[in-house]
C-alpha cells in the first residue's frame, strides 16, 4: 500500500472510531435519569381528524405517570392525569423502546433516543393513527421553574396545526423575546404565518407567560393583525432552554415548541 493510501486509511479508521465512541449508548435506566421528567409533543392524524398531543411524563422503573393535553379536530381535553408502562428494546443500547399509556385510555408509542440521551423522536403506532413528534428530557434546572425562568431570553418559535377562523391549516415560525420578568414577550420583530390558500403573513405578535414550580405553565399568544388571541399550555424541557406547547382554544388544533 502506498504511504498516502495508508495515511488515508488510518484517517478513515480514526474518524469512524471517533464517531462510534461519541455515541452515548442507552441503558435500561436512561429515561429515569434524575429527575426522570420528559416533555412530549406530537402532531398528526387519528380517527377523529387532526390530532395534537402535549405531555409531561415522569419515568420510573417500568412505569410512568404524567399529564396530557389533547386536541382532536379542535376538541380540547386536559390537562388529564395519565399513567402507563414503558420498556427499552433488547439490548437497551439500541436506544429504542415502547411507551404505553394505560389510563385513562390506551395509547401505544414507539420511541428512539438521540445520541445525547436527552431527546428523541416518538410515534403513535395504534391502528388508524399517523402521529409523530419529539420527546425532550427536562433535565436539571438549577434555579427551579418559575415565571422568571425565561426572563430576557430569546427563543425561536415553531407551530403547526389548524385554525378554522383564519383558513384552516397553519404553520408559524419566528423569534420571540421575554421581558425582564419573564411574564410577557414580543416578536422580534415579527412572526411568519403560512395560512395555505389565504397566503403568508409577516406580522407582529405578543403574549404573556406564567411558569409554575412543576415546570408546566400557561399563557397567551396574540396576533393583532389577524384579530386572534390564543391560550397556550406549556411544558418546560432541556434545562429551561426549550418549551413544548399546545393551543387550548376550542375549535383550534395547534401545537409546537420554542427553543434557545
Amino acid at each position: 500500500m502506498k504511504r498516502t493510501s495508508l495515511f488515508a486509511a488510518l484517517i478513515l479508521i480514526t474518524v469512524i472510531g471517533a464517531g462510534t465512541a461519541s455515541f452515548a449508548a442507552c441503558t435500561a435506566t436512561t429515561l429515569t435519569t434524575a429527575p426522570g421528567v420528559w416533555g412530549i409533543e406530537s402532531q398528526g392524524n387519528g380517527p377523529g381528524g387532526l390530532t395534537n398531543y402535549l405531555m409531561q411524563v415522569t419515568f420510573v422503573s417500568g412505569t410512568f405517570t404524567g399529564t396530557e393535553w389533547e386536541s382532536v379536530a379542535g376538541t380540547i381535553s386536559g390537562p388529564t392525569a395519565i399513567s402507563g408502562t414503558w420498556s427499552m428494546a433488547t439490548p437497551a443500547s439500541t436506544c429504542q423502546g415502547m411507551m404505553i399509556v394505560t389510563s385513562p385510555s390506551t395509547q401505544t408509542f414507539s420511541f428512539a433516543i438521540n445520541n445525547t440521551n436527552k431527546g428523541g423522536t416518538i410515534a403513535q403506532v395504534d391502528v388508524g393513527y399517523t402521529q409523530a413528534g419529539v420527546m425532550v428530557a427536562q433535565g436539571t434546572i438549577a434555579a427551579g421553574c418559575s415565571t422568571a425562568l425565561f426572563k430576557n431570553k430569546q427563543f425561536s418559535l415553531y407551530s403547526y396545526g389548524q385554525i378554522p377562523a383564519v383558513g384552516g391549516l397553519v404553520t408559524g415560525s419566528g423569534e420571540i423575546k421575554f421581558n425582564s420578568t419573564g411574564a410577557t414577550f414580543t416578536a422580534v420583530p415579527t412572526v411568519t404565518l403560512d395560512l395555505g390558500g389565504a397566503g403568508n403573513f409577516i406580522v407582529p405578535a405578543n403574549g404573556t407567560s406564567t411558569i409554575g414550580a412543576s415546570c408546566t405553565g400557561s399563557g397567551t399568544l396574540a396576533v393583532p393583525a389577524l384579530g386572534q388571541s390564543f391560550n397556550v399550555d406549556t411544558v418546560v424541557v432541556s434545562q429551561g432552554k426549550e418549551a413544548l406547547w399546545i393551543v387550548t382554544n376550542a375549535g383550534d388544533n395547534v401545537s409546537g415548541y420554542f427553543l434557545q
